[in-house]
């Protein structure tokens, strides 16, 4: 609203200026012609007062006005009536009339359009009809040599000084609109910026999600994923009526290696079931570290004996593996135990416990084998 207003106001400035000197020049094109026709002192003051005094009334009227474009408009209106007197009351010389009107019509074509001219006609017609109304028909006066050649000039003058006034206009809107193609490309930089930002954020937020729900010795996922994948694929298990089978693996004597080799050995083993589980575990299976040596491996959609086969084959890869220590081999076997549902457990907690049941059979039995969990 208040550029709006700012706007009115300079568009008043503007106008009064563009006023105050157009009616001095008019006052001396109708000076000229009254000076040679002989007019009397009431004509010369009632003159005076329309091109002298007049402009300086009208811009105090807009300037205090509310709504000063609104105001303006009318001021339009006003001069076109005021002309028409004018006009009339100097019995019609052609060059003046004509300066007149096409004057004003100008300026409302500037502010209104085409559609200006006739509401401008229509104030002219009125300030005729009146004057004629109250001083009757006289004989159209010719203009005189001195009024014309006022007349080519100040024409000339006005139409220059509204040409300057459009080139300035135009230098302003250009400007304004190389300064918004600077702030358009200053804000598509930013906001590339902060795409970019957004986008490194993202990445970064996957990345310590996915930290989070890794071992960060393995890389395998930690038990607190584990608790999440496996109620989500129990309960998918459930719906479709498919098979979901759990293989619990631990590290046969894995204390001896850390004791033998040290931890950082036992390190390097662990790293090396994590390696063998991943280059050969499915998209849809998890592989988890389930705490210390022991690692459980989710198997959706995988039937009981495929699952004993699939263990059996990692056991047997597995012991079959070296890992070289300071020059020393370092081999290890597994020991496995494996439940399905929904067979051994209906519930996360169930399948857990009867896989884990079986791990500690198949260490029990000796160790370096694959049991499948029996309740009995």
């Amino acid at each position: 609203m208040t550029k709006n207003i700012e706007g009115d106001r300079w568009i008043v400035r503007t106008n009064y200026l563009n006023r105050s000197s157009s009616f001095l020049i008019m006052f001396a094109v109708v000076g000229a012609q009254m000076a040679v026709r002989g007019y009397g002192v009431l004509a010369w003051c009632l003159v005076a007062l329309l091109f002298l005094v007049y402009p300086h009334l009208a811009f105090l009227r807009a300037r205090r006005s509310a709504t000063p474009h609104a105001a303006e408009l009318n001021n339009l209106l006003v001069d076109s009536f005021l002309f028409g007197i004018c006009a009339a009351g100097l019995d019609f010389p052609l060059w003046i009339c004509f300066t007149l009107f096409i004057g004003t019509a100008i300026t409302r074509v500037l502010y209104l359009g085409i559609t200006g001219i006739f509401r401008s006609l229509a104030a002219i017609a009125l300030g005729v009809v009146l004057t004629v109304g109250f001083r009757g028909v006289r004989p159209l006066a010719d203009t005189e040599m001195s009024a014309v050649v006022l007349c080519i000039i100040g024409l000339s003058l006005y139409l220059l000084s509204l040409a300057n006034i459009a080139y300035f206009r135009t230098r302003k809107l250009l400007d304004s609109r190389a300064k918004l193609h600077v702030s358009e490309k200053v804000l598509h930089e930013a906001n590339a910026a902060l795409q970019s930002q957004l986008d490194q954020i993202q990445t970064l937020q996957s990345q310590l999600s996915e930290q989070a729900h890794r071992d960060p010795l393995t890389g395998l996922y930690n038990r607190r994923y584990l608790d999440t994948a496996m109620a989500r694929e129990l309960a998918r298990c459930q719906r479709e009526g498919q098979p979901l089978s759990v293989l619990m693996l631990d590290l046969d004597f894995f204390k001896r290696v850390n004791d033998q080799f040290g931890h950082a050995a036992g390190d390097e083993v662990l790293k090396g079931l994590a390696t063998l589980l991943t280059q050969h575990t499915r998209s849809s299976d998890v592989a988890c570290r389930f705490g210390g040596e022991e690692f459980l491996v989710l198997l959706p959609n995988m039937s009981l004996a495929a699952a004993l086969d699939k263990a059996e084959q990692w056991r047997q890869a597995f012991a079959a593996q070296t890992v070289l220590w300071d020059g020393s081999p370092i081999r290890t076997t597994l020991s496995i135990g494996v439940a399905t549902f929904p067979e051994h457990g209906q519930t996360q907690d169930a399948l857990v416990r009867s896989a884990d049941q079986a791990l500690y059979q198949a260490k029990s039995a000796g160790r370096d084998r694959t049991v499948l969990y029996r309740p009995d």
